[in-house]
């Protein structure tokens, strides 16, 4: 089969490899789709993701694909949590001492199949598609976030970034009820889908935004810039979520001052416990276009050069497909 290995930064090679036998406790998965993360992008630069990544390890990890024995379509929860230890006992898992991850420490969807445990897959309902399916991983890390500033109908929202984490935002605040949600993107075409999709206001960037007011500000982003922004923007007695993934080393200012003035939350989320089957849920709703969301569909072959390469990520999602 063909597989993509990273063997160090910046070195990510499509290569023939074995077809993986399943244990006892795994099946065999023919992989459909597999989405290119951000965090796939910082593990190509060398830089952390959730975990520290193994070498050699095939990344992927926002994947569906057809159980090899039944044909059945299906999709995998990339964190594997143990449930033993006092992480997972306190209902932390997430921070699972033990914690193992499809396409960081164990090899994921960037091969034409791979292994997952019986307990971290999940079929897809009958009229969710295999290409629909490949986002229930991106959307399970933005529901766990949004369980940290709980969106209600009184709320006025502002998302930075249109990226698919900052579009998958505005459609699940909606979602929810939302009584406003704007987003700012410096791509025109963005914001043309983010209207698309039910924003009420988009804006080119922040000094964009004159008397409008928000309360909950969700920066997905992941630059030292747009973090500030995000601190800045939200008003008095509103929260933060800062989602977005940033370098490791990246900092803000903060002045302890300013939020005691303002009374602010800041708050952030770490990956996607307990929310895979939610996702999947929703979308089966069909509350979520996830096809407004693809930039391209790529072969495996392509994949170095997209990771290597910003500009050829800029228009939306980038599939790696296998059909």
């Amino acid at each position: 089969m063909k597989a993509a290995i990273l063997y160090k930064p910046y070195e990510l090679k499509i290569i023939d490899n074995m077809i993986p036998r399943p244990t006892s406790s795994e099946m065999l998965i023919k992989t459909a789709y597999c989405g290119v993360c951000g965090t796939d992008v910082h593990l190509f630069h060398g830089d952390k993701g959730s975990v520290p990544m193994i070498p050699m390890t095939i990344p992927g990890h926002e994947l569906s694909g057809n159980l090899v024995k039944t044909g059945e379509r299906v999709v995998v929860d990339p964190n594997y949590f143990c449930g033993k230890c006092n992480a997972c006992l306190n209902n932390n898992p997430h921070y699972c001492e033990n914690i193992k991850n499809t396409g960081v420490t164990i090899n994921g969807g960037f091969a034409e199949y791979l292994v997952a445990e019986t307990s971290q897959i999940h079929k897809l309902p009958k009229n969710v598609s295999l290409l629909q399916g490949a986002f229930a991983e991106p959307l399970s890390c933005c529901l766990h976030g949004l369980t940290k500033i709980s969106i209600s109908s009184n709320d006025n929202v502002l998302i930075i970034g249109g990226g698919t984490i900052g579009l998958l935002m505005l459609q699940l605040c909606r979602y929810y009820g939302a009584n406003k949600v704007s987003l700012i993107d410096i791509f025109l075409q963005k914001r043309k889908t983010a209207i698309l999709l039910g924003a009420d206001y988009t804006y080119e960037n922040i000094n964009a935004i004159n008397s409008e007011k928000y309360n909950k500000v969700i920066e997905c982003v992941g630059k030292r810039k747009t973090c500030q922004d995000a601190i800045d923007i939200c008003q008095e007695t509103g929260t933060v979520l800062l989602f977005g993934l940033t370098k490791p080393n990246d900092e803000i200012t903060i002045k302890p001052f300013d939020l005691f003035k303002r009374d602010l939350t800041i708050t952030s989320s770490y990956i996607n416990p307990n929310t895979m089957k939610k996702a999947i849920d929703i979308l089966a709703t069909g509350a979520i276009n996830v096809e407004e969301l693809i930039g391209k569909i790529i072969s495996l072959d392509e994949l170095p050069d997209v990771l290597a390469n910003d500009s050829l990520r800029v228009d939306g999602k980038v599939i790696v497909s296998y059909k």
